[in-house]
Formats: structure tokens, C-alpha cells, sequence
């Protein structure tokens, strides 16, 4: 069972992919922003984030560079999970260190295939990952 940390500040959201992540038989906490992800995930140590990228305090994008800052949270991938998927915003979070994107609304398959993928479950596709979700966007 795989420790999963959500970051959104919107307690809907969070509540949603709580439920999805306890019925695809992970572990999951939720928390409201980046500095609150940062503590969590010091304290937890989860084998993956989901990472909302709008949000007050300490956005996604701030909170992903600070996670690869650190030695300690630096290999934790980051899946972003957002509404945000233009090309700009999707290559911004590839810059910072997110490993990939799973566009809101959520769709329960595509967000279980990536976490698997990230938790080397599976082995990726060919043209896979943030880089081919940017290229195939909008």
C-alpha cells in the first residue's frame, strides 16, 4: 500500500481524490498548500504527491522546486493534478521537477495508470509522460 500526499486548497478536490486513492487501495493525506505539503510530507514521507498547482500561500509550482530543493524530498515524484493545462503552464511545471499532469476533472483510470507508472508499477509508454501531454495539449 503506497503513502500518497494530495495538495489542494480546495477541501472538495481533496475529499475526491482521497476516495479515489483509498478505493485504488492506497494511503492518502490531504493537505490545503505548499507549506503544508512540505511538513507532511517531512513527517510522512510519501512514496508520491499530487500536487494542485493554483493555489493561495504557496502555489504548486513554488511547492515542487522547494520539495527538489530539498535532499530529503527530492525524489518524490509529483503528479500535478490541475484544471491548469495550457502548454505554458504544463512546461513550467516540468521545469520545476513535476514528473507529470492529470487534468481536471479526474478520470479514476488515467490518475491510478500514473501513479502506478510513477511508483514503478508499469513500465511507461513510448511518448509518455509530462513532455507528451504538453505536446498533445491545446
Amino acid at each position: 500500500m503506497s503513502k500518497i500526499l494530495v495538495v489542494d486548497d480546495n477541501r472538495d478536490n481533496r475529499n475526491i481524490l482521497m476516495r479515489l486513492l483509498e478505493h485504488g487501495g492506497h494511503r492518502a493525506k490531504a493537505v490545503a498548500n505548499g507549506f503544508e505539503a512540505l511538513e507532511a510530507a517531512e513527517d510522512c514521507r510519501p512514496d508520491l504527491v499530487l500536487m494542485d498547482l493554483a493555489m493561495p500561500e504557496m502555489d504548486g509550482w513554488t511547492a515542487t522546486a522547494a520539495f527538489k530543493a530539498r535532499t530529503a524530498l527530492s525524489e518524490i515524484p509529483i503528479v500535478v493534478v490541475t484544471g491548469h493545462v495550457t502548454a505554458d503552464e504544463i512546461d513550467r511545471a516540468q521545469e520545476v521537477g513535476c514528473h507529470d499532469v492529470v487534468s481536471k476533472p479526474i478520470d479514476y483510470y488515467v490518475l491510478m495508470d500514473k501513479i502506478d507508472l510513477h511508483l514503478g508499477r508499469r513500465s511507461p509508454q513510448p511518448g509518455g509522460g509530462l513532455g507528451a501531454y504538453a505536446s498533445a495539449g491545446p
